[in-house]
């Protein structure tokens, strides 16, 4: 399992989707978490799968009794989204997505039961809680967890190690790795015009809008794969 930690405010959160969209929503399952603001606050956090669905798991004004910081946590939602599917992603040759592994999600010992289960996986990307915290400590220190520690100097590199390191035994997303790479060499071959980017390759220009916040190709590898070196390129440059 590789696990993506750091302080508040580094850029996990940005870092996790990066590497969502360079391997295709559709090839992953699990969920990711984001902030919910209101007038500029953080207020709350809410979950995605990535299969579709969503569902706030802690906020300001929530009444429940189980409280991280000043956030009331939905326990019972939480349970009732993201276990379903972490269970049946074990099922299929997709990559699994957790985020977070925290304290607003501690209080699920199923979903406790869960992680321990699926840290022998090769291909489940996390992201955990980076201070120290009662079970997380123990969790990390498991000898087939790679923790991996974003900073503000190499959190732009980190999404590209990760996606190499999880395709490794896939050589057609590793030459579509490499070629985003020498993409990402020359970024003047990508035009953003509005809501639509325009790659130009060496085959010829492709086209990339947005779906659901997601980028979409028009390229005939993108349609078999979900995901294709003009996406990556896009997705990575910094």
């Amino acid at each position: 399992m590789l696990l993506l930690t750091a302080p508040p405010r580094t850029g996990k959160s940005t870092a996790i989707r990066k590497i969502i969209t360079c391997l295709g929503i559709e090839n992953c399952r699990g969920f990711w978490t984001q902030e919910i603001s209101q007038n500029g606050e953080r207020v709350g956090f809410e979950i995605n799968l990535c299969s579709g669905g969503k569902a706030v798991l802690a906020h300001v004004d929530s009444p429940s009794p189980l409280r991280v910081s000043r956030y009331g946590v939905n326990l019972e939602k939480f349970e009732e989204l993201c276990l379903p599917t972490l269970l049946k992603a074990q099922e299929t040759d997709s990559y699994l997505i957790i985020d977070e592994i925290g304290p607003m999600q501690l209080f699920s010992d199923k979903y406790k039961e869960i992680l321990k289960g699926l840290v022998n996986s090769k291909k489940v990307i996390g992201t955990i809680f980076y201070d120290s915290y009662p079970w997380l400590d123990d969790f990390k220190k498991l000898p087939k967890n790679v923790l991996i520690t974003l900073t503000k100097e190499n959190r732009n590199d980190i999404p590209l190690q990760v996606i190499k390191e999880i395709t490794k035994d896939n050589p057609l997303i590793q030459a579509k790795i490499e070629k985003a790479e020498t993409y990402l060499k020359t970024p003047e071959i990508f035009c953003v015009q509005g809501h639509e980017i325009t790659v130009h390759s060496k085959h010829g220009p492709r086209t990339i809008v947005f779906k659901n916040d997601f980028p979409v190709c028009n390229c005939d590898f993108f349609k078999a794969h979900g995901t294709c070196s003009h996406v990556m390129a896009y997705t990575l440059k910094p």
